[in-house]
């Protein structure tokens, strides 16, 4: 496609667009929603390849698009606090490795930080993208056995970035579905979540 869908960008004169045919308009607004939508899905998809402080930010978006308050959470570096009412929240640490999690990770230890600052009525979610470059059927194990272990002790609840792409993807189609994942999700007293089967 050439630049001359939108005439700011492309050099064209503002006002060709009222001297186009009828119908031009019409379809230079329809392209503008298409790319605005294209570009917010990729924002969301991004959550299966990013890491780091893209990542973070991608998770952030997901879950606002799920419909829930999202706000940084107080004392924990780049946790996000997600609102799911009834005082409820899920405080989400986002790892930044690219590999399972080992006991060793810091990680763990931004989990067992974010637990510290956690209310009662707080969950603190381990979100991790092992393997981004590798297509999400092909992914190995999140998470090692001991470390996985480390965390169901302490009550922290894992959660990948595969399994929060697919919950969006239920949302496009039942969000009631999604909030009673989301209500699991909080509920479960840690280890790795999984999607319940529909």
């Amino acid at each position: 496609m050439t630049g001359r869908t939108d005439p700011a960008v492309a050099g064209v004169p503002d006002w060709i667009v009222e001297e186009m045919p009828p119908g031009y308009q019409t379809r230079l607004l329809e392209i503008k929603r298409l790319s605005a939508d294209l570009k917010a899905m990729d924002g969301i998809g991004c959550v299966l390849w990013e890491t780091g402080e893209a990542l973070r930010d991608a998770v952030g978006t997901l879950f606002a698009a799920l419909k829930c308050e999202v706000d940084p959470a107080p004392g924990d570096r780049g946790a996000i606090a997600v609102g799911l009412g009834a005082s409820r929240r899920l405080l989400l640490v986002v790892s930044g490795a690219g590999s399972p999690i080992q006991k060793t990770n810091e990680e763990l230890a931004r989990s067992f930080q974010a637990m510290q600052f956690a209310g009662a009525n707080d969950r603190v979610v381990l979100v991790v993208n092992n393997h981004p470059a590798t297509p999400p059927a092909d992914r190995p194990e999140p998470i090692l056995p001991d470390a996985l272990g480390v965390l169901q002790r302490m009550g922290v609840d894992v959660l990948t970035t595969v399994t929060l792409f697919r919950l969006w993807r239920l949302s496009l189609e039942d969000q009631q579905k999604v909030r009673k994942a989301l209500d699991c999700l909080h509920a479960q007293d840690g280890g790795q979540f999984l999607l319940p089967a529909r």
